[in-house]
């Protein structure tokens, strides 16, 4: 009876899984060999210093209670540096607080969620990285900082500042061979100052292309903050449909959150403070069924294309690269306080001939207290209505548009931002309950931020 109790002992042990191992290694050779054959739970731990010249290939098969995990054994005390970047393929995988510094990646991706057409993430998580100037210091080369393939992956708590060559920060790559219904997540990260780059493909987060914009992506980019985001005209540009954009700050940022291609999206609950810094924009609306709703946007001097608001005129049987006609479009309880210009039908011209049509401007506050009325007109906006919205600034009417005019008084609230005093005018603009997400929250505590852009109302 002991015998065989003994045996189904020793029989119970062999069938029963591994136990997760945590893998501390000092070198390259160390990592690959450690890097062979992980089961779920397993981490592989990188030892405190400088990794050169390092090309990371981390995949294998988590489970969502189990993820497989790539790490620092100290957080921020892992540097990778010179010539390195990092792949990542399978299931359930979590790569996080690990530093590239002072050094360019090898390829168009420093960062990949794939390692080829047919290994891609899924479910998989990068949070806790810190990415600071790291690429070749010359605008001819282009890369993208972090590309996000497959489906079900997040990029969150990271850190990117710095980023003088071309190439998106974070971009969402919908190639065909892939998912199209992506369903990434993109929350509390710090993207920090980044120089004009003076021509296409310097946005900070590119959501797809034009090739495959008339599918869906749903992905959700929120709780970000983005400090002096200059890289070019798009700060986010929104290339695919049922996208949403929430809860994010954007301060001092020469460029606007886009609709480019793609129907369907949503931009939400943001905060846009531009300071009266030139070129700082808010939301630029193109294509079919956008809703653009609770957004605060303040002190933003932009025009044209850079406006605090701009509508787009569209192209007759547009190409799937140009700009299809604005339709059905929802521009609701949005306050924009001191915004040098609201344009409608911008960029009309011989070819851009289709004005906005079936559009509602519902129960917006704007609100100039040292400049005239923001409104401007490039097209017909006899298919734009207007109801419910408040308009306070000094001087004549600059549209025919049915709007009440009237004087607001404005008071600073505990979150912030200006709400008029009058509390019949309380349904009106953003909503009192925002509260806008602070630097502090995004990123990491372990590395120092840029010096910080004052915020209006803060001493």
């Amino acid at each position: 009876m002991r015998l065989w109790a003994l045996s189904m002992g020793m029989l119970a042990v062999a069938a029963s899984p591994a136990a997760a191992r945590d893998t501390l290694v000092h070198n390259q050779q160390e990592y690959a060999a450690a890097a062979k054959a992980l089961a779920p739970g397993d981490r592989i731990i990188l030892a405190n210093g400088e990794w050169r010249d390092f090309s990371v290939r981390f995949s294998g098969q988590g489970s969502e209670a189990k993820p497989i995990t790539l790490t620092a054994e100290t957080p921020g005390k892992v540097i990778l540096t010179g010539a390195s970047s990092l792949r990542m393929a399978g299931n359930w995988l979590v790569v996080s607080n690990l530093v590239f510094r002072d050094g360019h990646g090898t390829g168009e991706d420093l960062i990949g969620f794939r390692f080829n057409t047919k290994r891609w993430a899924e479910n998989s998580r990068l949070t806790g990285i810190v990415v600071d100037g790291y690429g070749a210091p010359t605008q001819a080369k282009t890369d993208h900082w972090v590309s996000l393939y497959g489906r079900n992956n997040r990029v969150d708590h990271s850190h990117f500042t710095g980023k003088v060559h071309g190439g998106a920060m974070l971009v969402v790559v919908r190639a065909a061979y892939g998912p199209s219904e992506n369903r990434h997540r993109i929350d509390h990260n710090y993207f920090g100052p980044r120089p004009p780059l003076g021509e296409n493909g310097g946005e900070t987060i590119r959501i797809g292309t034009s090739q495959e914009s008339q599918s869906d992506s749903f992905t959700v980019v929120e709780d970000n903050f983005f400090e002096r985001c200059n890289g070019e005209v798009e700060i986010v540009s929104i290339k695919s449909g049922a996208n949403i954009l929430r809860r994010n700050v954007v301060v001092e940022s020469q460029g606007a959150f886009v609709m480019r291609h793609g129907h369907g999206n949503r931009i939400e609950d943001n905060v846009f403070f531009g300071n009266g810094v030139k070129h700082t924009g808010g939301i630029r609306v193109i294509n079919r069924r956008q809703v653009v709703r609770n957004n605060y946007l303040e002190g933003l001097a932009g025009d044209g294309s850079y406006s605090a608001l701009s509508l787009m005129n569209g192209v007759p049987n547009s190409p799937i690269n140009r700009y299809e006609q604005v339709q059905d479009a929802l521009i609701e309880r949005n306050s924009l306080i001191d915004a040098a210009t609201v344009t409608l039908g911008n960029g009309a011209d011989a070819e851009l001939s289709l004005p906005p049509v079936s559009t509602r401007f519902v129960g917006n506050l704007f609100v100039n207290q040292k400049r005239g009325d923001p409104f401007i007109a490039k097209a017909d906006i006899a298919g734009i209505t207007f109801t419910g919205n408040v308009l306070s600034v000094p001087g004549p009417a600059a549209l025919p548009i049915q709007i009440d005019r009237r004087q607001v008084t404005l008071k600073r609230a505990a979150n912030g931002l200006l709400y008029p005093s009058d509390p019949a005018l309380a349904k009106l603009g953003v909503d009192r309950t925002l509260k806008p997400i602070t630097r502090e929250e995004t990123g990491v505590s372990w590395y120092a931020k840029p010096a910080a852009s004052p915020l209006p109302g803060s001493n």
